[in-house]
């Protein structure tokens, strides 16, 4: 267990895939590591030969160090003549039956499964190497796994990561995968993630003053023709003097509006002698 330990660290692949920092992410990674080659050890199951887990090569030969542990301690007693001859010859056949049979058992497993996955007993690719790789040979959909690892697999190629987002958000957000979710951005460092143009918020900004001004140039109209009303009718019942001046609402006038009192009047009388 201890030499496992070691192999991994030495290789920088100690760290466990899932996305834990600090003090919780070094208990797991190191809890996750034992258990699995405790495993390994005892039930040789064939799926944690992933790079995440123990590897291809290691998990092979892992299958051959009972037997040659054997042979080791074997070797041993026989140089120290600390076994009487039956035994010995005993124990020799022993190692060589299961020596054999293991080797038969390999071959035939290898022979029957698909040669496309022969490799992956032998591979010596990390967990780090195998997220890299992916990513950058991958499409958007293996690229956004990324996210879903330790950051210190990724590391090496967070310039490049960081590429990636800032060009494809805008498309993403458009086109809407079904991996861009909302935790999957929750999950993209503040960062990596594109900035929003200033230029939205002017236009955003313009159109609310825009509204605004339109809102109030309405209610500016409304109170001019109100004041235009309120000075008609005060000529007319005598209230303001004979010449009123309409100054249009809010702040300095750009025109004054002059209404004479008599050529109203005059006004009005003809066109009431015209409608009669």
């Amino acid at each position: 267990m201890a030499f496992y330990l070691l192999y991994k660290a030495a290789r920088r692949d100690f760290t466990y895939h899932l996305p834990l920092e600090g003090v919780l992410g070094l208990t797991v990674s190191g809890l996750m590591r034992a258990t699995v080659k405790f495993v390994v050890d005892f039930a040789a199951i064939i799926q944690f030969r992933h790079p995440y887990d123990v590897g291809g090569l290691y998990f092979s030969l892992n299958m051959f160090l009972p037997l040659l542990g054997l042979t080791f301690l074997l070797g041993m007693d026989l140089v120290a003549e600390n076994l009487s001859e039956s035994t010995s010859k005993l124990l020799t056949s022993l190692v060589m039956i299961l020596g054999g049979s293991l080797l038969i058992l390999v071959g035939v497993f290898l022979s029957l499964m698909n040669k496309e996955y022969h490799h992956t007993f032998f591979s010596v690719e990390t967990g780090g190497q195998l997220l890299r790789r992916l990513f950058l040979d991958g499409d958007d959909l293996s690229k956004a796994q990324v996210f879903k690892k330790h950051k210190s697999l990724w590391a090496p190629i967070r310039d490049k990561v960081a590429v990636w987002v800032k060009e494809g958000w805008a498309s993403w957000e458009e086109e809407k995968p079904d991996w861009f979710t909302d935790k999957w951005k929750a999950s993209v460092p503040e960062h990596m993630k594109p900035v929003k143009k200033t230029g939205d918020i002017d236009d955003g900004d313009k159109t609310a003053d825009e509204n605004e001004g339109q809102e109030t140039l309405i209610v500016g109209g409304g109170e001019e023709q109100k004041g235009r009303r309120r000075s008609v009718l005060e000529v007319i019942s005598g209230q303001k003097s004979a010449s009123s001046k309409v100054m249009p609402a809010g702040g300095e006038a750009k025109k004054e509006i002059e209404i004479d009192a008599e050529d109203f009047v005059r006004e009005m009388n003809r066109r009431g002698s015209i409608n009669m």
